[in-house]
């Protein structure tokens, strides 16, 4: 059967903790079928200056599951790991392997849960499941890795209402992303530009609820009706690629139409193709126009 296994690392040599403990596990369990490219991911669940190398890997094997738990818990003493995560208190490791997925198998004892109940919940095991077996289905959800992962990608969009603290650190963060002349907003700036009647700011969370998207939804009322005009879309460079942007500005288009815009406009630059690409594939219409500016 087909066993999935996850593996991280955050001290020492990373990448050669993850190699060992992949050619251990081929030694003793069965033969690797394949592993993932390795992910650089934050230590969730506590804090550390020290980021992890996650990936999964896949092994033949068809060896008892607590044989498979022992075998993992003897790999990583060997590598060094001192101490299990206990009561969800986690540490910085040298190696950390959980078993994930081990056929149709269901299992529930006081040392072992298979499927691992956390894995649709972390990013770290399902961007590397589902690169490796995108079509592989969840033996209790019935649902592929990567329809898991896309999921797991879905934004909280909301129209910024109340500035607080946390949300002008993390616009400011995003706004370098946005334009290389970008000027750091005060909170006095940001509540003036909530308070504006035409124009809504909207962010995007994560799954962890970090704000990691932004566009901004204005209205114009002009004689032939209400245009509305997408700006300052961005999404954080270390998430790009998770269809964030298509989402965010899906959910401006909509918001428009709910507003009674007849129309919906954004400007962009030519170089800017993946953009470009996103923005045609929604149904804008690239105009032969020419836009002129003139800096105050």
């Amino acid at each position: 059967m087909k066993l999935y296994v996850a593996l991280g690392a955050n001290l020492g040599n990373r990448r050669q903790n993850i190699e060992q403990a992949i050619e251990a596990l081929a030694r003793r369990i069965g033969t690797c079928g394949g592993c993932s490219v390795l992910y650089e991911t934050k230590p969730q669940g506590f804090c550390s200056d020290h980021l992890f190398l996650n990936a999964v890997a896949v092994f033949e094997t068809d060896l008892p599951t607590d044989q498979l738990l022992d075998i993992t818990q003897d790999i990583e003493r060997s590598l060094g790991r001192t101490a299990k995560s206990h009561d969800g208190l986690h540490t910085d490791r040298t190696i950390d392997i959980d078993l994930l997925i081990y056929g149709q198998q269901t299992v529930r004892t006081d040392s072992l849960i298979l499927p691992h109940p956390l894995m649709v919940r972390r990013r770290f095991v399902l961007e590397p499941m589902a690169e490796l077996a995108p079509d592989l289905v969840h033996p209790l959800l019935g649902q592929t890795m990567k329809d898991l992962l896309h999921q797991l990608n879905r934004l909280d969009i909301a129209s910024l209402d109340q500035p607080e603290e946390a949300t002008l650190t993390a616009i400011n963060r995003l706004l370098p992303q946005l334009s290389a002349h970008a000027v750091t907003l005060s909170e006095a700036d940001l509540v003036r530009l909530v308070q504006n009647p035409t124009t809504k700011v909207f962010l995007g969370r994560d799954e962890e609820g970090e704000v990691q998207a932004m566009a901004t939804l204005s209205l114009m009322l002009i004689p032939t009706g209400v245009k509305a005009w997408i700006e300052d879309v961005v999404v954080d460079e270390n998430c790009r690629g998770r269809g964030y942007g298509r989402q965010l500005l899906s959910h401006l288009i909509a918001e428009a139409r709910r507003l009674g815009a007849t129309s919906v406009n954004l400007t962009s630059k030519p170089e800017r193709l993946a953009a470009n690409r996103l923005y045609r594939s929604l149904g804008f219409q690239p105009r032969q126009t020419n836009v002129y500016r003139l800096t105050l």
